[in-house]
């Protein structure tokens, strides 16, 4: 007897901002920040004094950080030696995975965590990729990948995505293309390896939930008034939940995905309701509703032959041209470019 496994169908997207390598002298600080996407950092040699929130801890050769979108945190050097340490801002569009990453204002692996896990070797392959593109590592040059050095990285790193139109009038950054020199084969290289970095910190999220570091070292984090500090108390997690379900329905035109509507019927403010799903998901219910209409645009445009026009009913835009300009902004390609041009299905 034949047998067959159908895995299901998986259009989703995969943000991959500023991942570079990166080596800072004594004395180099990043001052306090934040980021509208999730964050990763890994200290290769060294050592780095990171402030996150009211939180201060040292970062040491083979620890990992992962920041949470909206948390605020500085990076300090006071230490004799270089520091050197790999880095990338990421976002998924799933929700589980944003529930699983955004648990914690941050979390952190020390190296002995990490040991057992295939981190480091995922970070080699891409560094990898950084020596066969050498002309990255230039000043100025793509942030895609490379190393970089030296204090005005911000600075660089913003009058870049600043020409690129990939920073908003608050300075937030905007889910567009940015420009490479990689080749296409090294993209999708830096995409499989940075999902493989996050399948490996989902893993240990999963087998250690409530825990920001091991031992010691661990931090308890500052609370935003919602419960606990260091994960999302039961309560906020099954109103999140339930906020969640409701704007999904609201997409599929079953309900009323107002925040207003849903913040009324749950007897909360629209405040309360927008802070308690972003500290669960990591994003507030107006970014998360974008996420999943462009989820589901994808969807459309890839598995059905509808029109543009029923496209933008069915996501609730005015006109198709205003779904095309929409998209447009979210992926730096109009809904023709992205659909694809043959659609010729397998029979089995």
């Amino acid at each position: 007897m034949e047998q067959s496994y159908r895995f299901p169908n998986i259009v989703q997207t995969l943000q991959v901002i500023g991942c570079h390598f990166g080596v800072q002298p004594p004395g180099w600080m990043y001052p306090l920040h934040h980021h509208h996407l999730f964050e990763l950092l890994y200290c290769l040699e060294g050592e780095v004094v990171q402030d996150v929130q009211r939180s201060t801890f040292t970062l040491r050769a083979g620890d990992w950080l992962l920041i949470k979108s909206g948390v605020r945190h500085r990076t300090a050097n006071p230490f004799a030696g270089a520091y050197r340490y790999f880095n990338v801002h990421f976002d998924l569009d799933d929700p589980e995975v944003r529930s699983l990453l955004a648990a914690e204002p941050y979390r952190l692996i020390t190296a002995e965590e990490a040991a057992s896990r295939m981190l480091s070797h995922y970070v080699g392959a891409l560094e990898q990729v950084s020596e066969r593109n050498p002309e990255l590592g230039v000043a100025g040059a793509d942030t895609s990948m490379g190393y970089r050095t030296g204090e005005d990285e911000r600075e660089i790193k913003h009058e870049r995505m600043a020409a690129a139109g990939q920073v908003d009038k608050g300075g937030g950054e905007q889910p567009q293309r940015a420009p490479s020199s990689l080749r296409f084969e090294d993209k999708l290289l830096v995409q499989s390896y940075t999902l493989l970095i996050i399948h490996d910190v989902l893993a240990y999220v999963r087998e250690h939930p409530g825990a920001s570091g091991s031992g010691g070292r661990r931090r308890k984090a500052a609370s935003d008034g919602l419960g606990d500090a260091g994960d999302a108390s039961l309560f906020a997690t099954e109103v999140a939940h339930g906020i969640e379900e409701k704007l999904a329905l609201g997409l599929s035109g079953d309900g009323d995905a107002t925040v207003a509507g849903i913040a009324k019927e749950l007897n909360m403010s629209r405040s309360q309701c927008s802070k308690l799903f972003a500290r669960v998901y990591g994003l507030s219910p107006r970014q998360y509703m974008s996420q999943q209409k462009l989820k589901l645009a994808k969807e459309l445009l890839v598995t059905t032959h509808l029109p543009m026009a029923d496209i933008a009913e069915r996501l609730g835009f005015q006109s198709a041209s205003h779904f095309s300009r929409q998209f447009r902004r979210w992926t730096g390609q109009s809904p023709s470019e992205f659909k694809p041009k043959h659609r010729g299905e397998g029979r089995d």
